[in-house]
């Protein structure tokens, strides 16, 4: 007996061992499944949290998550690289600052209902659009042939698949009754355009429709999807550059449509909003900062399309080939014209007057064609071998050099593809 109690001792040791290895393995479990229940249990705390306070700021009126959206319409224009140039010459503003919060705007025409709202922590006015109906500025009393529009936009949060568009309208205006725009087509012509921030039922993305209307015809009709103005990116600018015939828009500096042939000829003097009929009466749309001005030419589309560009807006310092400061929009403009065609190549030849030494003349000429494409490789990272340069002094001048008019017309710089 004494010989086998060793043996029965070790085999309960290991016995208890095993025993307590399951009931510690057993404890692991428990306290797994515990952990996980308490992260559950948190998750669930915290999605019932959220619910009921966003039910909180709905019953309370709160806007606090559209006031950061709001707010942060305006700096995303910056993040994006656009060809859009805001017209420098500005012919109607309208931030709603002297309408009082209630009321609709004093300068504004319309047949429906709408007010000026603020959202919290926020000094912006919006207009609400609220329901079916037109909404039109009355100080534009004329549209230039080219110019530039631009407004924000913003929405009431998940704004429902089934609810109207907004719709912009560039028409003419002839009598009182004109502020009224409806969709029968009463108007000889007009060039629509919309947007809206749900393109399906999960609105993730959004649309934007046009239609174009000449003799009382809708001759354009199209619609294309717009990402960037959807329900989880509801505040937007959206921006307008029309030049002549041609209509370009943008988001929030995100080209969406570049119609030639959108505009007809004819005095387009009206911009108007206007507002189909409501789904869900609960959603709203809000614009500020409205912003017409008129636009320089188009001159990336005059090189591109016709192969030739004469401009006397690169301007020099005298006697110099040093570009002026002024200089820099019609250079940008060619800039982007060159980024966007990249098999591009073009000849630049440089001008001058008169005034000096014939040989000087020449010299200068050649010098500041070469500084002309330095621009363009410098800060825009163009390749050196799409360029030639070459210089006319004052052997070509285009009037006469006995005026200072003719003087400054002849002081030009001329770009031509090469074939």
């Amino acid at each position: 007996m004494k010989n086998l109690t060793p043996l029965l001792f070790l085999a309960c040791l290991l016995f208890f061992q095993k025993a307590n290895a399951q009931f510690i393995e057993k404890l692991a479990k428990k306290a797994e499944k515990s952990s996980e229940r308490a992260i559950e249990r948190k998750v669930e705390q915290k999605a019932t949290k959220t619910t009921i306070d966003g039910m909180d700021d709905v019953l309370n009126g709160k806007k606090t998550s559209k006031t950061s959206k709001a707010g942060n319409s305006k700096n995303k224009v910056s993040k994006t690289q656009s060809d859009f140039i805001s017209g420098t010459k500005v012919l109607f503003e309208e931030n709603f600052r002297t309408d009082a919060a209630g009321d609709f705007p004093i300068n504004w025409f319309t047949n429906s209902s709408g007010e000026i709202i603020t959202f919290d922590g926020d000094s912006k006015k919006w207009l609400q659009i609220s329901d079916k109906g037109s909404f039109t500025p009355l100080n534009i009393s004329k549209l230039p042939d080219n110019f530039t529009f631009e407004f924000d936009v913003t929405t009431t949060d998940n704004f429902n698949f089934y609810s109207t568009s907004l719709n912009i309208v560039f028409t003419e205006k002839t009598t009182k009754a004109d502020n009224v725009w409806n969709t029968t087509y009463k108007r000889k012509e007009a060039m629509i355009f919309s947007v809206h921030p749900a393109n399906s039922l999960a609105g993730t993305e959004g649309n934007s429709s046009v239609s174009a209307i000449s003799e009382k015809k809708e001759f354009i009709k199209n619609k294309v999807v717009v990402p960037d103005f959807n329900k989880n990116n509801n505040s937007v600018q959206v921006q307008v550059w029309q030049q002549k015939n041609r209509f370009r828009m943008y988001v929030d500096g995100k080209k969406y449509w570049d119609l030639p042939t959108a505009f007809g000829e004819v005095n387009y003097n009206q911009i108007t909003f206007f507002i189909g009929t409501y789904k869900n009466a609960t959603d709203k749309f809000f614009i500020s900062n409205l912003k017409l001005a008129e636009a320089g030419g188009d001159t990336r589309h005059k090189l591109i399309e016709t192969g030739r560009f004469t401009t006397n807006e690169i301007l020099f310092d005298t006697n110099k080939a040093t570009i002026k400061p002024s200089s820099k929009k019609v250079l940008d403009e060619l800039s982007n014209a060159l980024k966007e065609n990249p098999s591009v190549k073009v000849n630049i030849t440089g001008h001058t007057d008169d005034d000096g030494d014939e040989k000087a003349n020449q010299k200068l000429s050649e010098k500041r064609a070469e500084a002309v494409a330095n621009y363009f490789i410098s800060n825009y990272g163009i390749s050196k071998s799409r360029f030639e340069t070459n210089g006319k002094g004052e052997y070509e001048p285009l009037e006469d050099n006995t005026s200072e008019n003719g003087k400054a017309k002849n002081r030009r710089v001329v770009f031509e593809i090469i074939n």
